[in-house]
């Protein structure tokens, strides 16, 4: 039978290094909502929480969902405008695509719109 090696974790981090990177994250979270790219900002808020919680920081959940919602409106926006775009290309499996994540995005905003209201 054969073992998996186990992931080296590299060095450890320091809780100023911590603190750093935990609020890079947010900001870059911060900047991929407003963008739209709802993939960089889901990655970064994961981040940036994940060593918030190995510090002891914690963040209010209406924050978060704020920024979230931000994203997923801004998301949709953006996927529909790409939708245009790959279809008008005659990229109709592309648009197709573009289409459902779209509609998605749009259900997890209203989702969160009625969760921060």
């Amino acid at each position: 039978m054969f073992r998996r090696k186990k992931k080296s974790e590299g060095p450890e981090l320091s809780r100023e290094e911590m603190e750093e990177l935990v609020d890079e994250n947010m900001r870059v979270a911060e900047k991929q909502a407003k963008a739209g790219n709802v993939a960089g900002m889901e990655m970064s808020l994961e981040i940036g929480l994940q060593y918030a919680q190995k510090i002891g920081r914690s963040f209010d959940s209406r924050e978060i969902g704020k920024i979230k919602l931000m994203g997923y409106e801004r998301g949709e926006k953006v996927m529909q405008e790409r939708t245009a775009t790959l279809k008008n290309e005659g990229k109709m499996r592309e648009a197709q695509n573009a289409a459902r994540l779209a509609s998605a995005y749009g259900s997890e905003a209203t989702l969160l719109r009625n969760t921060l209201s």
